[in-house]
């Protein structure tokens, strides 16, 4: 009995091994401020577009607390600073970075390690609106992301 328990153990645990961890699913990051999604197509600047659910719209939160591309895999959301009207791009992901770390908080906001939020430039949505680095402000729709 002791032997086919230390097998299954030995067979139970390699099969997790091999497992390895799964990546998270892409996400589209949809602004409150109507059907406009953060978006990189050219996979340097990002701006809002409609949503339309093509590959430049797709992100992943990493482990490493980054927004990384689906389109441009390798490449994270980032800024160079926290002042307001920072903009917003795609650059290698490096560890951290805190200009690369960012949480998507309870009330909608993303904020990153340096402080701003990511904003919709003007608070008006439109093909090409770029995304800006903002002080954080509750409750605002051109903040806030679902």
């Amino acid at each position: 009995m002791r032997r086919i328990v230390l097998l299954v153990g030995a067979v139970f645990g390699a099969a997790l091994l091999s497992a390895g961890v799964a990546s998270a699913d892409p996400v589209q990051l949809r602004s409150r401020l109507g059907n406009w999604c953060l978006d990189a197509p050219n996979g340097t600047a990002t701006m809002v577009n409609p949503c339309d659910g093509s590959k430049s719209q797709l992100w992943v939160f990493n482990p490493a607390g980054q927004i990384e591309s689906a389109a441009f895999p390798g490449y994270c959301v980032s800024i160079g600073g926290a002042a307001d009207n920072t903009p917003v791009t795609l650059a290698p992901c490096q560890a951290n970075t805190a200009g690369e770390q960012w949480t998507h908080q309870p009330n909608a906001q993303i904020t990153s390690a340096l402080g701003p939020c990511l904003n919709v430039f003007g608070g008006v949505a439109q093909p090409g609106t770029p995304v800006i680095a903002y002080h954080c402000i509750p409750d605002v729709a051109d903040e806030q992301w679902d």
